[in-house]
Parts: structure tokens; C-alpha cells; sequence
């Protein structure tokens, strides 16, 4: 069974670098908070690679660019490739940290994304308050992302806030919103996390590089469970077994696929974040670790899409689509 007919894909996720300014505590491009992920091939996206992308996305409504490795305001080539792209058929919304470059960048990005379809624009991730934000979000200069801010909202592009919430910023989501909309933000919204455990905020040496890698006792900075969207989701699979749920693949449902930096066609960014795996024992990485990901560079997006390796992973129970997909 193909993954999707080539007229049924409408959201491309795109990875357009793995270079990043931050050092967050449990991000896929970097281990513990400290060392950049040796087995990540460190690289930009090639405008060439992009080209294929786009010639590729004939039935595309939207593009977001989302980095499970880098940000993509690091690839010194975003705006020639936004120019490549430009279509009023064609959405596109970039995902920030915002403290990448100076706020010229931010102008002329805002002044590029109003040749596409509306809603285009900016998703800045900003967790919490200048006294908090850089507690996850290592390495980000929160003037430099208020300036940032600025400048590209002035200069008329559509931003929105996202947050991270954790028990170190939780009481400040109500100030942040204010922030956000007496600055320009059209949305504030947040994210508590259901996506991926939290670690600790990580300050210092990654208080000792999350204390030799012991991931759990790590984990002293928890979610507030309030912003959770699966939690009955997760508590039926834990009391009846994850083996034992149906998986519904989510990504396939939203008619979406994901592009990595290097060009590799994935059926979600689940999969993506174990592709270049920080531990060699994580289970994730060592079930995918014989699967030759089929890649835009030498094949078509609707040969990949119609083919039978997207479907690989969910068909023959990952334990990653098994966790992130499965229902009871």
C-alpha cells in the first residue's frame, strides 16, 4: 500500500539545516546539552536539493520548516530559496528560536513571505521571560530575539509566539501572551510537551552532562500536565500495552511527509529524530538502522510517496509509531 497518492500530500516538513545557535537540553542535534551529535551530518541544505523539493510540489498547500537538527534561519540561503518558491498557491510558515542573525534578516524575510499564500509567516519559540527562556533554549540571546521581533513585525510579517511550557516558566504563560500581543504577535499558544519528555533545564557543564547521561534522574523539571492534548490517549496504552494499541498514522492522516537537510524522505519527524541517533542504544534508531530512506535527490516525491517504504515503520510496529500513534 503506498504511503499517499501524490495528490493527497499537501504539507511538506522541512529540516533545512542541522547548524543551530542553541544548545536545548533535549534536542536531537545535540547530547546532553553539551556536544554537538557526532553521527549528525553537519550541513545546510543545498539550493539544489531545495529546487527538487520544489519542482516536486505541484499539489503542495503549505511548507513549514520545522528542525528536528537545526534552524533554519541558520542556512544562509533561506531567502534565494524563498524566492525560488514564491507562489500564492503555496504556504509557509518558519520555525525560530529568533536569535539567529540581525534584524535586517527579519525585514527582508517579512517583506519575501508576503509574495505566498496567507497565512505566512514566523513561529518564534520563545520559553518564557528573559530570566527564563535561555534555561532550555541554551545559547539564545533574548535582546537579539526581541530585536528580531520587532523589526520583522514592523516591517509587516505575520509572527507567532510558541511556547514551551515547564514548571520553570508555567507561571509566567499569562505575561508572555500580554508580551506577545502588545509587541504585534497575531497568536500566542503553547506547547506542554507532549511531543517528547522533558529533561532538566540545563545550566552549568548540563549539570554534569545530565549526570552521566542518567536521563531519568535528569528529568527534575516536569510539564504542567494541564497543557498535555493525549493524556487519556497515553493512559489507555499504558493500562492495556503500547503492543497492544491501532496504529493510526498521524502524518499520513494530515496528508503531510518530512524532508530532512540531507534530502531523505521520512513519514514523520518522529522517525527524523533518530535518524542521526545521539545513543547508539536508543531503540528508535536501531529499528530503522537497515532502512534506506528514499531521497528527493534521485527520485521522485510522487514515486516516494506511492512506495511502500513510508509505510514500513507503522506496518511492521516501530515502537516509535507504537508510542506516538497508537490508540486504544
Amino acid at each position: 500500500m503506498p504511503f499517499l497518492k501524490i495528490e493527497e500530500l499537501k504539507t511538506l516538513i522541512i529540516d533545512f539545516t542541522s547548524h543551530c545557535n542553541a544548545m536545548c537540553g533535549n534536542c536531537s542535534r545535540n547530547i546532553s546539552g553539551v556536544e554537538v551529535n557526532p553521527n549528525m551530518p553537519l550541513e545546510h541544505m543545498s539550493l539544489d536539493t531545495w529546487k527538487k523539493i520544489i519542482d516536486n510540489s505541484e499539489h503542495i498547500d503549505e511548507i513549514i520548516f520545522n528542525g528536528s537538527y537545526g534552524d533554519a534561519m541558520m542556512n544562509p540561503i533561506l531567502l534565494e530559496a524563498l524566492e525560488y518558491a514564491s507562489s500564492n498557491k503555496i504556504s509557509i510558515m518558519i520555525h525560530t528560536n529568533g536569535g539567529i542573525g540581525k534584524p535586517e534578516l527579519y525585514i527582508e524575510l517579512a517583506t519575501i513571505l508576503k509574495n505566498f499564500k496567507q497565512p505566512s509567516g514566523v513561529t518564534w519559540s520563545i520559553d518564557g521571560l528573559e530570566d527564563t527562556n535561555h534555561l532550555y533554549r541554551r545559547g539564545v540571546i533574548w535582546q537579539r530575539i526581541m530585536d528580531n521581533v520587532q523589526a520583522f513585525i514592523k516591517a509587516g510579517g505575520l509572527a507567532r509566539w510558541r511556547m514551551l511550557v515547564f514548571e520553570h516558566n508555567a507561571h509566567q504563560v499569562k505575561e508572555c501572551e500580554r508580551l506577545a500581543f502588545n509587541m504585534g504577535f497575531k497568536k500566542f499558544d503553547i506547547n506542554g510537551g507532549h511531543t517528547f519528555s522533558a529533561m532538566n533545564s540545563v545550566v552549568g557543564e548540563a549539570i554534569e552532562k545530565f549526570k552521566a547521561n542518567k536521563k531519568d534522574e535528569a528529568r527534575t523539571i516536569a510539564y504542567d500536565k494541564n497543557y498535555l492534548d493525549n493524556v487519556e490517549r497515553v493512559k489507555g496504552l499504558l493500562e492495556k500495552g503500547f503492543d497492544k494499541g491501532h496504529i493510526t498514522c498521524k502524518w499520513q492522516k494530515k496528508r503531510k511527509v518530512q524532508i530532512s537537510h540531507m534530502g531523505e524522505v521520512l513519514p514523520c519527524c518522529y522517525l527524523l529524530t533518530d535518524r542521526y541517533p545521539r545513543y547508539s542504544d536508543s531503540p528508535y534508531a536501531i529499528e530503522q538502522k537497515d532502512i534506506k530512506w528514499p531521497n528527493i535527490n534521485t527520485e521522485s516525491l510522487k514515486n516516494i510517496v506511492q512506495g511502500e517504504t513510508l509505510t514500513y515503520p507503522k506496518d511492521n510496529r516501530f515502537k516509535i509509531c507504537e508510542i506516538t500513534c497508537g490508540e486504544v
